[in-house]
């Protein structure tokens, strides 16, 4: 009777030990950067900033819908990211070609000026939604006034 006690406790010890051996290279695994888990692909907005007309077009209703792309120029603006309750979540800045990128979760968003302004040049808010795994593209357009 007392080998059987004691085998019985031999093997608790074992398997707290075999336990305590697995928690170890789990945790380490996760400090070099392995996980259990499945990590999630990169998902957010991508896109241009563009200023236009920058040159003379026509005067009358459509007749430059779209404004010819000569009349366009990459603009470096600030804009303001705002998620569906219309807070902002992310400032972000396009940069002298125009372009940007900003990771996200999948959702819908608003991508704003930074600064609203009723002075020219003067961009609307555009909607976009993101989803997992992908990059939604957009363009923003700042209008000059130039007609």
């Amino acid at each position: 009777m007392i080998g059987h006690g004691m085998r019985s406790r031999s093997s608790v010890l074992v398997v707290f030990a075999l336990v305590g051996l697995m928690l170890a290279v789990v945790a380490g695994c996760g400090e070099i950067g392995i996980s259990g888990t499945t990590p999630t692909p990169p998902s957010g907005i991508k896109g241009t900033v563009v200023l236009g007309p920058t040159c003379p077009v026509g005067s009358e209703p459509g007749a430059n819908d779209p404004v010819p792309s000569a009349c366009l120029t990459p603009f470096a603006a600030q804009l303001v990211v705002l998620d569906s309750e219309n807070k902002v979540v992310a400032r972000i800045a396009s940069g002298n070609d125009g372009s940007f990128q900003i990771d996200l979760a999948p959702g819908d968003y608003v991508i704003a000026p930074a600064t609203g302004t009723d002075s020219y040049p003067i961009a609307q808010p555009v909607s976009i939604s993101v989803t997992p795994g992908n990059y939604a593209t957009v363009q923003i357009n700042y209008d000059t006034g130039i007609r």
